[in-house]
C-alpha cells in the first residue's frame, strides 16, 4: 500500500491536490476524507466520485493532518490499494438510534470478508452512538476490530455528515471494511479524565436520554455540582460538556465517558452523546492538568510494541479534549504522530470509537483514538 496526505483550503483545491498526485504518478482509488461544514460536501464528494475514488468521510471540528492541526479545511488520507482488499458501504438510520442500520453494514462486511476490520464514520446529532457499536458487533458476529468517529459541526450541533462518493447523509454511516487478513487495523482509545465527587445513579435513562439522576432532574444535579444551568441553555450544556462529562463505571471495573451535548427544558433533562442505563452508576470527572499530555502520549508510546510498524495512522479525537486542552492539544498530537513518522490524518469528533487497554471496544467521549493501518506482506 502506498498512503499520503492532503490538506484544502476549498473543494477546488481538492480538484488540484489529486491532479498534482497524478502529475506525479500516485493513483489513489481509495481516501477516507475529513471536511468542515463550511464545504459543500456533496460537491467534495463527487469530486472523489470524478476520480474514480471510493470515500469513507466525516464532517469535522477541526482537522488533522500529520503532526498539524487545522481548523475549517479538508483533509484526507489517499491510498493504492488493491481493489479487493476493502470495501464502503452507506447507510440511512431509521430515527435516533443506528442499531438496525449498523448490524446490517456489519453483515455486508462478514459477507464480503471472512474476517474483516471496521473504520465507522456517522452522522446524526443526537443519535445514541453506543448503539453504533452494539449494532456493528451484531452484525459481525465476533470480535472484529472496529475503530471511528462521529462526525462534528464545528460545536453547531445542529446537523453533521457522513459521507461516501456518492454522497453525504445527517443521519446514517459510513463504513470502510477492510479485509483483516490483508491490510491490518490495529489501535488504542485513552482519555486520561479523572472521575470527581460521590458515585451517583442514574435513576431513568432511555438509551442517551438522561430524566434523572439520583431520583431528581439530570440537570438539577449539574446544578448541585457546578452552579451551571441558570437559564437552562443548550448552548450552556455543550459549553461544559468538555470538562465534566459523567464517568460510567462498567461491571468490571472499567470506565467510559459520556459527555452531555444539549439539555431538554421542559423536563431537565440531559442528551448524552451515547447510551447509558437505568441503574448505571457514575462520578462525574474533570479535565485533569496539562500533564494528561505526556500521559496519552506516553501510553501510545507503550502500546506502540502492538504495532511497530504502519503505513498510515488515522486519529479521532473529541472536540471536548480539544476544547478542554487548548493549543496543548498540538503537543499531543504532534507526540503520536512522531512514534511513527508516517501518513496521519484525523478530526476532531462527537465521539469515539474504539478499545481501551483491556481491549474491549466501547463508544467514548472526552477519549484519543488511534487507529494503526497496515497492509500485510
Amino acid at each position: 500500500m502506498r498512503a499520503k496526505t492532503f490538506a484544502a483550503k476549498s473543494a477546488e483545491g481538492v480538484a488540484q491536490e489529486l491532479s498534482l498526485l497524478e502529475e506525479e504518478g500516485f493513483l489513489p482509488n481509495l481516501a477516507i476524507v475529513f471536511c468542515s461544514v463550511n464545504f459543500d460536501i456533496e460537491k467534495v464528494a463527487a469530486i472523489f466520485d470524478s476520480a474514480g475514488i471510493d470515500v469513507a468521510g466525516a464532517s469535522t471540528a477541526g482537522e488533522i493532518v500529520n503532526d498539524g492541526v487545522f481548523d475549517g479545511i479538508v483533509t484526507g488520507l489517499l491510498m493504492e490499494i488493491s481493489p479487493d482488499f476493502y470495501s464502503v458501504y452507506a447507510e440511512e438510520y431509521e430515527g435516533d438510534n443506528p442499531f438496525s442500520a449498523c448490524k446490517k453494514v456489519g453483515a455486508l462486511a462478514t459477507a464480503r470478508f471472512e474476517h474483516p476490520s471496521i473504520m465507522a464514520m456517522s452522522g446524526g446529532v443526537t443519535i445514541d452512538a453506543e448503539q453504533i457499536v452494539y449494532g456493528l458487533k451484531a452484525g459481525l458476529n465476533g470480535d472484529a476490530p472496529i475503530f471511528g468517529g462521529l462526525a462534528a459541526d464545528d460545536l453547531q450541533l445542529t446537523q453533521t455528515f457522513s459521507f461516501t462518493r456518492h454522497g453525504a447523509t445527517s443521519n446514517g454511516i459510513a463504513i470502510l471494511a477492510f479485509d483483516n487478513d490483508k491490510v491490518e487495523l490495529k489501535g488504542l482509545a485513552t482519555s486520561g479524565w479523572e472521575g470527581v465527587g460521590m458515585e451517583n445513579t442514574i435513576t431513568h435513562a432511555d438509551g442517551n436520554i438522561v430524566y434523572t439522576i439520583n431520583n431528581e432532574p439530570a440537570v438539577n444535579a449539574f446544578v448541585k455540582y457546578f452552579g451551571y444551568f441558570d437559564n437552562n441553555s443548550d448552548n450552556e450544556v455543550s459549553d461544559i460538556s468538555a470538562q465534566y462529562p459523567l464517568q460510567i463505571i462498567r461491571e468490571d471495573g472499567s470506565a467510559v465517558l459520556r459527555s452531555p451535548l444539549m439539555s431538554l427544558k421542559e423536563n431537565g433533562a440531559l442528551v448524552l452523546a451515547g447510551g447509558v442505563r437505568n441503574g448505571d452508576k457514575f462520578r462525574f470527572s474533570i479535565a485533569p492538568g496539562f500533564e494528561v499530555i505526556d500521559q496519552t502520549i506516553g501510553e501510545f508510546g507503550d502500546w506502540k510494541q502492538y504495532a511497530e510498524d504502519a503505513d498510515a495512522l488515522v486519529l479521532f479525537s473529541c472536540k471536548g479534549r480539544h476544547a478542554a486542552l487548548g493549543p496543548m492539544i498540538e503537543d499531543e498530537v504532534k507526540g503520536i504522530y512522531d512514534f511513527w513518522k508516517k501518513p496521519m490524518i484525523g478530526f476532531f469528533t462527537y465521539g469515539e470509537i474504539g478499545p481501551t487497554k483491556n481491549g474491549v471496544c466501547e463508544f467514548h467521549n472526552e477519549t484519543c483514538s488511534l487507529v494503526v493501518i497496515k497492509e500485510r506482506k
